[in-house]
């Protein structure tokens, strides 16, 4: 981690964001606890996941509730903040943190505390887990942590191993290991937290480097291809269908836009408009959909311990938003 932060992000740009009012509309057996991962599919569905009961959803486009996904699977673990020396654990819940939607509109999660990446299919069937369940490790068959899966058109993918580890991992269409790349450090090409992977319509792979404060960008052989830097604490990405690529950081509360030279476009961080959010994903009419964990961070300044996150007793906060881009004078 670089021993100083950079600055938080702060609006840019002459528009704001419009939260969607009553969206989405859900059943009232459904409440959402920390909202982590949000995808679409080709044919305008929502997927969610979050950490609370029924942890992975499938929205229908005009955000009612369609259904679950891989129920039966999904277990409660106990997961471990790995940010000290010494691993401290946390809470017992579904521990989900990643989620992906392929070219085929097969649905990918990551599980941190199982270590787990699983694949369903677009009606619900597991089709594939890698990964030792409880297991930790670093090597062909093992993760630590693991934070996000991004596929290519061949089918291959790459896994952002993540929290425990600062790899990426590289697989065939069948799930096996290719290669890996990456180690903790500051160096381009070494990560603290490779936190999410996407995909660009340049066919590169962008990777946000949370704890470093950067975005790096590699090709699919892990080639660094550039570093963009001073980007405080992103945790989101996505490459959307514009174009562009979009970003979220949950300390600032903030969504952003670059294009693919990462030069910043826009920030929308109006003040309350958001709680912490940890991912981001973009229609192909411009809608932006987020989700919040709710989490609430208190920066005092610049360094990494002048960052904490406040307590909180339940699930306040924790949303899912659809987003319209609007006039800041509207």
């Amino acid at each position: 981690m670089n021993p100083i932060r950079a600055a938080c992000f702060r609006p840019l740009g002459p528009t704001r964001l419009e939260r969607v009012a009553d969206w989405p509309r859900l059943p009232n057996w459904i409440s959402f606890d920390r909202v982590v991962g949000v995808a679409l599919d080709s044919r305008g569905y929502i997927y969610v996941a979050h950490r609370g009961e029924h942890p992975v959803l499938c929205l229908n486009p005009d955000g009612t509730f369609c259904r679950e996904v891989g129920p039966e699977l999904q277990r409660k673990s106990i997961a471990y903040d790995l940010r000290g020396p010494v691993p401290i654990p946390i809470a017992t819940r579904y521990w989900l943190h990643g989620l992906h939607v392929d070219p085929w509109d097969n649905v990918w999660i990551t599980d941190v505390s199982r270590h787990l990446v699983m694949k369903f299919s677009p009606v619900g069937e597991l089709l594939l887990t890698l990964g030792v369940d409880g297991e930790s490790g670093c090597d062909a068959r093992r993760f630590f942590q693991p934070t996000h899966v991004c596929v290519v058109p061949s089918g291959e993918f790459f896994v952002t191993d993540g929290y425990g580890n600062s790899r990426i991992a590289k697989f065939d269409a069948r799930g096996k290991f290719l290669k890996e790349w990456g180690r903790r450090g500051t160096e381009p090409g070494e990560f603290h937290t490779p936190h999410v992977i996407t995909l660009g319509a340049d066919g590169l792979l962008y990777v946000t480097d949370r704890e470093n404060d950067r975005i790096q960008v590699f090709d699919p052989e892990g080639g660094v291809r550039a570093v963009w830097p001073g980007l405080h604490s992103v945790d989101g990405l996505t490459a959307a269908p514009d174009g562009f690529i979009y970003g979220s950081g949950g300390i600032d509360n903030s969504v952003m836009r670059f294009d693919r030279t990462g030069k910043l476009l826009n920030v929308w961080a109006e003040p309350g408009a958001m709680s912490y959010p940890h991912a981001v994903a973009v229609g192909p009419d411009g809608s932006i959909y987020v989700a919040e964990t709710g989490d609430v961070w208190v920066v005092t300044g610049n360094k990494p311990e002048d960052r904490a996150m406040a307590p909180r007793e339940g699930a306040e906060g924790s949303r899912l938003s659809k987003f319209r881009v609007v006039p800041a004078s509207r």
